[in-house]
């Protein structure tokens, strides 16, 4: 029995000293993202030269592509955008090459520290990579543009063709969801990251471009407000995707390894990569925390500028969420239903705590007159803030999935991309189809294993974005199993 005892307050001692790491590197990650150290913004962007992608990219749809673009010195462009059947990216659907000309302008109005660029097409050729797809091309094509394929002149697959050329008068751009309306924003950023493998600093330069709207209905009208997932540099170090999706073309496309898919277990803490720009909102930094119960809690963080240094105001919201259910709409993606039933909201600034305190008796946002900077009030009693647009009880209808970042040293989490229209998915139609910025394990249990991932093992990720175990709790695991 004493035995036992002994035991019980080792393992209390032990995951005890675990959870105190990890929330200490928690805060230590909220203050690297707040202010983004490191990060250096060249505007206007420098922007010559070839970017690809880093990963199989998933658009709102869902479309699952790659892409690699490459601005010369003369301001010309080419542009491969690769389509795929699978959310691994290792079935080639249809490929589009892009020509054209870029004009780089001011500092976007719409969007805070990125650039405004206007651009135009010269051509766009599609190849068809499968005989069905080269079906679907060939009927989504006449129905658009009636007579465009003649019943002489088919289209092969792997065979290139336009759908449109400016120097020949051919348009059948609206056949495909397709818009190069993303080049209407641009910002780049160069970070400097310590990599321990190599001990040295190294370079990462990204370029991010807009956002696709999250409705293919507006896809061709819509001027970005928000940014996709980065490109990065062809010289990126230690990035052998990138190299496949270089050496890539419109008949030869680039096909990633399939790599595993691993269950969204919803456990520990999750905090944010970088300063996040959602859609027709500032700037955002989350810190999401789940208890393992069907419990969570999430702190949202919003500032005036995009490297998150200048905070308005902060929301702490918790409640429940459902079990999670594989989608059948989105491949490798789940299904879960967040419901929150608690709000509390700090303002963070001056202007912020005026707004707040300018609000009279029924308009529901805490106690009238009684905000202070820096002051957190529980807006539960008034069922939200519709001054920040909360409301009480909600539901959102999420989509996320979960994997390991390309040096398999951290746990990424993504969650559904929101409306490109600023609301919220609180509806099953408007669950999303592609996701935001992956937010990154900081602390708890990784239940996720290399070799299987079907094993709910305990593991704690040895790098440096994780908590982890000491050599004396190794040691102390050691003496327990042989005792």
């Amino acid at each position: 029995m004493y035995h036992m005892l002994d035991l019980a307050i080792v393992f209390t001692l032990l995951f005890s000293g675990c959870a105190v790491h990890g929330a200490s590197h928690c805060s230590s990650m909220l203050l690297d993202v707040e202010g983004d150290s490191g990060v250096t913004v060249s505007i206007p962007p420098q922007i010559e030269g070839e970017w690809v992608s880093t990963r199989c990219e998933v658009r709102p749809g869902p479309e699952f592509i790659t892409r690699r673009y490459k601005f010369h010195a003369d301001s010309t462009f080419t542009a491969y955008q690769f389509y795929y059947r699978d959310n691994h990216c290792s079935s080639p659907a249809y490929s589009l090459k892009m020509r054209g000309s870029i004009k780089v302008e001011d500092e976007s109005w719409l969007v805070r520290g990125g650039t405004k660029a206007e651009y135009q097409l010269d051509r766009v050729v599609v190849t068809s990579h499968r005989p069905d797809i080269t079906e679907y091309l060939i009927t989504k094509v006449n129905t658009t543009c009636p007579g465009f394929i003649s019943s002489h002149a088919q289209w092969l697959t792997n065979m290139r063709y336009h759908l449109y050329s400016w120097y020949e008068d051919v348009d059948c751009l609206e056949a495909l969801p397709f818009s190069m309306h993303e080049l209407q924003l641009l910002r780049v950023e160069e970070h400097k990251i310590a990599d321990p493998r190599l001990r040295k600093f190294t370079t990462r330069r990204e370029l991010f471009t807009g956002d696709i709207h999250t409705s293919r209905h507006y896809r061709r009208h819509y001027r970005p407000q928000s940014y996709q997932v980065p490109l990065v540099s062809i010289h990126q170090e230690n990035c052998s995707i990138c190299q496949l999706i270089h050496q890539g073309g419109e008949v030869n496309p680039p096909i990633l390894p399939t790599l595993p898919e691993y269950p969204v277990i919803l456990n520990g803490e999750w905090v944010s990569t970088r300063c996040e720009v959602p859609p027709q909102v500032y700037f955002l930094i989350r810190h999401l925390i789940f208890h393992g119960n069907h419990t969570w809690e999430g702190y949202y963080h919003h500032y005036l500028d995009p490297l998150c240094r200048n905070p308005t105001y902060s929301i702490y919201a918790k409640g429940y969420h459902s079990e999670g259910l594989k989608s059948e709409i989105v491949k490798g993606a789940t299904e879960f239903d967040f419901i929150t039933t608690e709000v509390k909201v700090t303002p963070r600034d001056t202007s912020t705590t005026n707004l707040l305190n300018l609000i009279v008796e029924g308009d529901d946002c805490g106690r009238s007159g009684t905000w202070k900077i820096g002051v957190e009030q529980d807006v539960t009693p008034t069922y939200g803030c519709t001054a920040l647009g909360i409301r009480l009880p909600h539901t959102e209808y999420e989509l996320m999935r979960m994997e390991y970042d390309s040096q398999h040293d951290a746990i990424l989490l993504y969650n559904g991309q929101r409306p490109s229209d600023g609301s919220s998915p609180t509806s099953i139609d408007k669950r999303a189809t592609s996701y935001q910025t992956p937010l990154l394990q900081c602390g708890g249990v990784n239940f996720l294993t290399q070799d299987n991932p079907q094993d709910n093992v305990l593991v704690l990720n040895n790098s440096a974005t994780m908590a982890t175990f000491s050599l004396w709790q190794f040691v102390v695991i050691g003496i327990i199993y042989f005792l």
